[in-house]
């Protein structure tokens, strides 16, 4: 074999190979007509004697002929061509199979060539019908990228990248197409941003400052502690009063026969005393008040005085705040959880089987609080309905609530969304993170993110993040995300049959930012007057 020769007659073949490892093969051919519009990013074949090597060129170089008939060829460029060894492709009967890894590896010597519009579709097909067209192959569109909804979903999934790369988009097509294919899922969105509105019109409810209710008695001790307490630490007292304080007023408000009302099931004393600060139970704050000052008319009180006043102050203060109002809003204290488990998770769906969760018009002291609610809600739904309610819960800005500094956060709530990571598959409820920073989410949390679509991402530590989760074969593709567009992305993991570059399809329903910001307009001192009227949470006009 002379490796000076330029490429054989047949026309197909582009070099030899002449040097190989486990992951990596290098190729040396000549340059010209074989090679136009090959570059980093697609695939070639290197053969051998039973199957086809798919190699994804990751490097080219340009030098000097390596043949023994150097000095007769000094015009002939050649290139030095490095690939990382994807899989390999064999012939069937009537198809062609693509597997992942090599069972064997070629020969040096062995001849390369253009990989052929057949193979590069059995690359990227997905077996059976469980698949949904997201988009298509960036270095080739006339290929779609195709993805296992089964996989998707049971597994959980990321899509990670950095703001304005077209994350929103993405995920919204995502979650539309797997509507498609399953009629029994519920998704839901939280959505810091306001953003995810105008991506499922007909197919949405929204739920914001105004129309979302979550009772204050549906969260459990930690969480309704976490917003009295504004965040900060309270003292061991502080926690002791609080814990007791809620115990005793549902244990109050269940055995009253006065407050009997047909919807609620009032409890014998003996029945009661079971209950505790996390029962879901409805309770007054009329009654939390009571309580505590039949604690401060007691001569022996069982907590300091200080202690009870200022938790009474802050109850008052926060029942009566406009803000909480989906919390505190109904007069009448009624046990209504069925009704609001099934408007929030879509019970019955209605045709509309995605709640959209607007959190930026939420206190903030109260954001970690709903989160850790409805996610806790979430896996209790479909475990104790058995499957009967499968539910995709997508999280936006995922680094805020499962940080990976366990020191920040909140954390009921990393230990709701941690549930769904690690259990949720077994009973029907997935994850969805959206992120820009990779690198501060729970690496806990991201590992069981089976597929991942790394958007746009300069950040070294964010790339480094993506290069550990992505297999050997592909590590070379992590060093494409500084340059890739929007709306393109390096998928890879479990839905996917290989890891690719792809571009997500155009939506129809894609909402301009612009246009989203001109919805409400200033008005001048009309506009402030109603921004003015927001802040003191009054209705809008």
């Amino acid at each position: 074999m002379n490796l000076g020769l330029t490429p054989a007659p047949s026309g197909d073949m582009i070099g030899y190979l002449v040097a190989i490892d486990g992951i990596h093969a290098t190729i040396i051919g000549a340059a010209g007509r074989a090679y136009q519009g090959w570059s980093v990013g697609h695939h070639i074949i290197i053969k051998r004697s039973d199957a086809r090597i798919i190699g994804l060129v990751t490097e080219m170089k340009s030098q000097a002929s390596p043949g023994r008939d150097r000095d007769a060829h000094l015009d002939a460029p050649f290139i030095q061509v490095t690939v990382e060894l994807v899989g390999e492709i064999s012939d069937h009967k009537d198809y062609v199979r693509y597997r992942r890894g090599l069972r064997l590896y070629p020969e040096l010597g062995a001849t390369c060539h253009p990989i052929s519009a057949r193979d590069l579709a059995s690359i990227y097909s997905v077996e059976g019908d469980d698949g949904i067209d997201v988009g298509y192959l960036s270095n080739n569109p006339g290929i779609t990228a195709r993805f296992n909804v089964d996989q998707l979903l049971t597994r959980h999934f990321a899509v990670l990248g950095s703001t304005g790369v077209g994350k929103t988009t993405g995920v919204a097509m995502l979650m539309r197409l797997c509507l498609e294919e399953r009629e029994n899922l519920r998704v839901i969105i939280l959505d810091p941003h306001n953003e995810y509105q105008g991506h499922f019109p007909g197919q949405s409810v929204v739920l914001n400052s105004e129309t979302l209710e979550i009772p204050f008695w549906i969260f459990r001790y930690d969480e309704i502690s976490d917003i009295i307490f504004a965040g900060r630490t309270p003292r061991m007292e502080e926690q002791d009063a609080l814990f007791e304080l809620i115990r005793t007023a549902r244990m109050r408000f269940a055995t009253q026969p006065s407050q009997s009302s047909s919807n609620l099931r009032r409890l014998s004393a003996a029945e009661a005393i079971n209950l505790t600060a996390d029962t879901p139970t409805p309770y007054r704050v009329a009654d939390m008040i009571k309580v505590i000052d039949d604690w401060l008319g007691q001569l022996e009180r069982p907590f300091p005085i200080n202690d009870l006043r200022t938790l009474r102050n802050r109850i008052e203060s926060i029942a009566r705040d406009p803000r909480f109002r989906f919390m505190f809003g109904r007069t009448l204290v009624e046990d209504n959880m069925d009704i609001v488990l099934g408007r929030t998770f879509r019970v019955p769906t209605d045709d509309k089987p995605v709640t959209i969760i607007e959190l930026g018009g939420l206190p903030n002291e109260v954001v970690n609080a709903v989160v850790s609610v409805l996610a806790r809600l979430a896996f209790d739904i479909a475990f104790w309905s058995e499957g009967a309610y499968e539910i995709s819960f997508v999280c936006e800005e995922a680094h805020r609530y499962v940080p990976r500094d366990h020191s920040l956060g909140f954390f009921p709530t990393r230990m709701a969304l941690g549930r769904i990571a690690k259990e949720g598959r077994k009973y029907g409820v997935s994850l969805g993170v959206v992120s820009q920073r990779p690198a501060e989410i729970d690496p806990t949390v991201l590992s069981q993110c089976s597929t991942v679509f790394a958007m746009r991402m300069p950040n070294e530590v964010d790339k480094s993040i993506i290069r550990n989760a992505l297999s050997e074969y592909s590590a070379s593709l992590v060093n494409l995300l500084p340059a890739i567009a929007d709306r393109e992305a390096i998928a890879f993991g479990e839905a996917v049959p290989t890891p690719m570059r792809m571009t997500f399809g155009e939506s129809k329903y894609r909402v301009d930012s612009a246009a989203r910001l001109q919805m409400v307009p200033a008005g001048g001192l009309a506009g402030l007057q109603r921004i003015v009227n927001r802040l003191r949470g009054d209705a809008p006009a």
